[in-house]
């Protein structure tokens, strides 16, 4: 069983009632646009609530076509080899500057979302695109340890920073992400540097350091980590914070943590590519997304956190408390973006793949 197959069969429909309910037109439909329109996405695998799309459809008359990425590198890499022909991406923050310094990204037309303002004022200013001129913020959340905690128990350890990945009590039980910027991040954050280090020398005592710890990981996975932990077969998993929530709730033995040295913090966007076919289309999923019911939905589904001020009263209860999905202050002081870090990505890339193919 795959993810795609565990979401489909084990997470509740809950948002489903308040998807209904935004039944109300955010834009008029535009001239013409039934009969055959189309609205291409490229996403995340199970990253939408079940009823958005056929919603959509049902609302404009407009086909949508939701491809899956895997990671914002496979995105980046698309577009550089002049393949994509999507109306709507979602990267992440870093990513988000990568697209905008190619010139594959075009700026978004914000007199035609009337939902804009419903995000947290945080949301509508970002480092990476202020004024929010090419992306629109989606969810956001933390990479962090997700464990096991009957194994925690029985090896008498509690996982409270990276060092956990380098306890032989989890040996061949342990998952790390397919993510270069996520693992390498972390062995440089456990050397007390940052996710966004371009020396040289740092990110290859990192990558030694990952090297000594491979012969304990199990396998590095991004879209098998929550099936990994849910049937036990993972004891301790580096993966995203609404990852390890879903987990949790087929499995009570899951529990999630921020290291107490720091983590990324990492936030998802729309955003509309510069040759998008079909643009008119593509704003009228913005702000159909930016809706407070079709916001909660979709959080209540994916237990990612979300940007939409308005969608928190729709948004159970339970995950609005839980202080790793919506985090403090506090805890956010010990978080950082994973920016972009130019030419020096090419120093992770080769050493990524150096640490894959030892």
């Amino acid at each position: 069983m795959n993810r795609r197959e565990f979401l489909r069969l084990s997470l509740s429909t809950a948002g489903s009632a308040l998807l209904a309910n935004s039944c109300s037109p955010s834009l008029k439909t535009p001239s013409g646009n039934r009969d055959g329109k189309q609205l291409n996405i490229y996403s995340w695998p199970d990253y939408i609530h079940p009823e958005a799309i056929p919603e959509f459809e049902k609302r404009y008359g407009i086909k949508v076509v939701y491809d899956t990425v895997s990671s914002n590198e496979a995105l980046i890499a698309k577009f550089q080899a002049g393949g994509a022909d999507y109306d709507i991406v979602v990267p992440s923050n870093y990513a988000v500057s990568k697209l905008r310094e190619l010139g594959c990204l075009r700026p978004i037309e914000h007199d035609r979302l009337k939902n804009f303002g419903n995000l947290m004022p945080r949301f509508q200013n970002s480092r990476f695109d202020p004024g929010c001129q090419y992306s629109i913020p989606y969810t956001f959340g933390t990479t962090g340890i997700a464990y096991n905690t009957a194994a925690s128990r029985k090896a008498a350890f509690v996982p409270t920073d990276w060092d956990a990945f380098w306890n032989e009590h989890f040996a061949g039980r342990m998952t790390l992400l397919e993510d270069p910027r996520e693992v390498i991040g972390l062995a440089l954050k456990r050397q007390g540097h940052s996710y966004n280090t371009q020396d040289q020398k740092l990110i290859q005592a990192a990558c030694a350091d990952l090297k000594t710890q491979k012969p304990l990981t199990m396998c590095y996975t991004s879209d098998q980590a929550i099936i990994y932990l849910t049937s036990g077969d993972s004891w301790l998993s580096l993966t995203f914070s609404g990852d390890a929530q879903q987990a949790s709730r087929a499995n009570n033995n899951i529990k999630y943590v921020i290291p107490t040295s720091g983590t990324s913090m990492w936030l998802d966007n729309l955003c509309i590519p510069k040759n998008a076919p079909h643009p008119e289309y593509a704003h009228l999923w913005l702000d159909y997304m930016l809706e407070p019911q079709v916001s909660a939905a979709l959080s209540n589904y994916t237990y990612y956190a979300s940007p939409n001020a308005k969608a928190m009263p729709l948004i159970k209860q339970n995950l609005i408390e839980d202080q790793y999905l919506y985090p403090s202050d506090s805890i956010l002081d010990r978080c950082e973006e994973i920016q972009d870090i130019g030419q020096a990505i090419f120093i992770y890339d080769r050493l990524w793949t150096e640490l894959k193919c030892t």
